[in-house]
């Protein structure tokens, strides 16, 4: 009977040894998976990754699996094959009542895209890796894509808002000064610019900056207006009229239309410069840009829409 025990002893002894050893031997694998995975440098530029998020595809991967090329997730789904992520970008859309008719593209520019303060970025989450820069400058590029498709041409402003003010030798807060002088060069070289979409961000939280339809995530927009312009009851009725038709496909897409004046602020915007210049604050700091870039698929629909009608 003693022996008997003692066996059974040494049998569990031996299984415990080597599961523990198995365990072990996987946990080694996966961290050497890791650590090789970390080592490799994956470089994408922000053109590729802009037009990966307008076509919804990039080969076989999805944004969310270059994100995490050395996770535990990425080893089981494309070594193992077995699928467990599934994020990616949005393949529905907002139903929109907007009728889009077969575009004739003008050869001229008609919309001029530019940012004031073109540093100000979106969540960048574990895309730094991949030399992505996910700030309101990339965002413009994706409006004047979904534009362009609609047969809108528009151009965006690659001058850099900062050399200005070091030339100058002015501050952040001449920013809007700095951006004047390229609006100015921009339509003196282009003669049909009509259009002047000045985007930013806000830097509100996540919660008021970002709704939830059907699923999805979406940036949420607001417009600001500068009261100190002389004739701003145009740029108002221009802002509006955009805010009242995102409105119509969704009331929470949109924060409303803020007016601003007096101390502290620019009062301004540049809005003097045209009746139809704008300025939308698109999401916040804590957005991602594929919420940003559902939001501009719609805005540039809505865009549409409105220049459709002016022209009629």
């Amino acid at each position: 009977m003693k022996q008997r025990f003692k066996g059974k002893k040494r049998f569990k002894s031996g299984v415990l040894k080597l599961i523990i050893l198995l365990l072990i031997l996987v946990i080694s694998f996966l961290y050497t998976f890791k650590w090789l995975y970390s080592k490799i440098h994956i470089d994408i530029d922000n053109n590729s990754y802009m037009k990966y998020l307008l076509n919804d595809a990039l080969g076989s991967y999805k944004v969310s699996d270059l994100a995490n090329l050395s996770s535990i997730d990425f080893l089981l789904k494309y070594s193992f094959g077995i699928e467990k992520m599934n994020t990616g970008l949005v393949e529905k859309e907002v139903t929109t009542p907007i009728k889009i008719e077969k575009p004739t593209t003008n050869k001229e520019p008609l919309i001029y895209i530019y940012n004031t303060h073109q540093t100000e970025g979106y969540k960048n989450e574990f895309l730094e890796s991949f030399n992505i820069n996910n700030t309101v400058l990339f965002a413009s590029h994706i409006l004047k894509e979904y534009l362009m498709d609609l047969g809108l041409v528009a151009i965006v402003e690659e001058n850099s808002i900062v050399d200005i003010l070091n030339t100058n030798g002015w501050k952040y807060g001449s920013s809007y000064k700095a951006s004047r002088i390229l609006m100015e060069k921009a339509k003196k070289e282009n003669k049909n610019l009509t259009y002047f979409i000045d985007l930013h961000r806000d830097a509100a939280s996540y919660e008021r900056t970002t709704t939830e339809i059907d699923g999805e995530k979406y940036a949420k927009v607001m417009f600001v207006v500068g009261l100190e312009n002389e004739d701003y009851e145009k740029n108002l009725s221009f802002a509006n009229n955009i805010n009242e038709r995102i409105q119509k496909i969704n009331p929470d897409l949109t924060r409303g239309v803020i007016e601003k004046q007096g101390k502290g602020v620019n009062g301004v915007y540049n809005q003097d410069f045209s009746p139809h210049g704008i300025l939308i604050e698109m999401g916040g700091q804590y957005n991602s840009i594929e919420e940003v870039n559902n939001t501009l698929k719609i805005i540039a629909k809505v865009l549409f829409a409105y220049i459709s009608e002016e022209k009629q």
